[in-house]
Formats: structure tokens, sequence, C-alpha cells
């Protein structure tokens, strides 16, 4: 049961990715460490982000706080592949993106941490958390309206395989 709950967790946080922002503090309630929070998510203004960068925008556009859990990615690892045009059938599901800007596969894999509130739901504190090892993904990375770049990614890992329970949280 709790594993079919990680996955449904997986699919709810990835959905509330792009309506949530991040703040400093959100770990507290889970004794976790906070989702990332970027300071600014506008450089580069034109090419794609370095690889520091782009592991910054894959974890604030991805970790979060959403349905009582939170997402914590860690041993996060991405590539980014070459710029292609934007695809109205492909790219238009992520109603912010500039569709005058180029658009950036990316993928990669991520140690993925999926906690619940110490004392919720018979979580006790150092244990509140599920764990999947090396979950892979698939993603685009592009640039908002607003000129800020997003990073939105889909797992492509089985969501029932390699989960480990009763997991202490990144700190």
């Amino acid at each position: 049961m709790k594993t079919k709950t990680l996955l449904t967790v997986s699919v709810i946080m990835g959905a509330a990715a792009l309506l949530a922002q991040n703040h400093a503090g959100d770990g507290r309630p889970y004794q976790s460490r906070d989702p990332l929070v970027c300071k600014s998510q506008k450089e580069p203004s034109k090419g794609a982000p370095s690889g520091a960068q782009l592991k910054a925008y894959v974890q604030c556009t991805n970790e979060r706080v959403a349905g009582g859990y939170i997402g914590l990615f860690e041993n996060l690892q991405v590539d980014i592949g070459k710029s292609r045009p934007y695809s109205a059938w492909s790219d238009s599901g992520n109603s912010s993106i500039d569709n005058s800007e180029p658009v950036y596969p990316i993928r990669g894999s991520y140690d993925f941490y999926s906690c619940r509130p110490p004392g919720s739901m018979g979580f006790p504190a150092g244990k509140n958390c599920h764990l999947r090892k090396a979950t892979t993904f698939e993603g685009t990375c592009f640039k908002t309206t607003f000129g800020d770049w997003s990073c939105p990614i889909r797992g492509t890992s089985d969501g029932l395989v390699g989960v480990q329970t009763d997991i202490a949280p990144p700190k």
C-alpha cells in the first residue's frame, strides 16, 4: 500500500510542480532540508543552461511540498540535448512556455525522497520517508513568457520497483 501511495504522490507532485513556489522553512514539518529555492532563473539569456544551472533549475521546478508530502531529489544527474524549436504537438501542455524560444530535451536520474510529517499516518520521526534510488526521468527545459527557465520532468522508471521504506529524510 505504501508503494502505491508513493506513485500517487509522485504524480500529484509533478502536477503541482508548476503551481507551487518553494519557500525557506518548507522542510521543517518533515524534519528534512527545504526544497531548493532558486534566487533567479533568468540566466543564461541565450543558449543552454550550464551543468550547475541545469541541476538547480530541475530541482527548483520539481522539488515540492504537495498533498501532505515533500518530494526531494538527491544525487541528481542530468544531461541536456541539442535545442529544437517549440512544437505545438509536444510542448503545448506547458502553458507558460515562450514558443519563440528553443526547447532543450533533458534526461537523467536522481534518488527521490517522498516524506510525510513525522507522526502522521504512523510515520515515526527519522523513518518518515520512502526512497527510490536511481529514478530515471525525461523532460524539457525552456524559457517561460516571463524569461525564467523551467525544467519539468516526468519519471521513466517503474514506480513500483526499488522503493525503500522507513528512511530518514535528507538534511
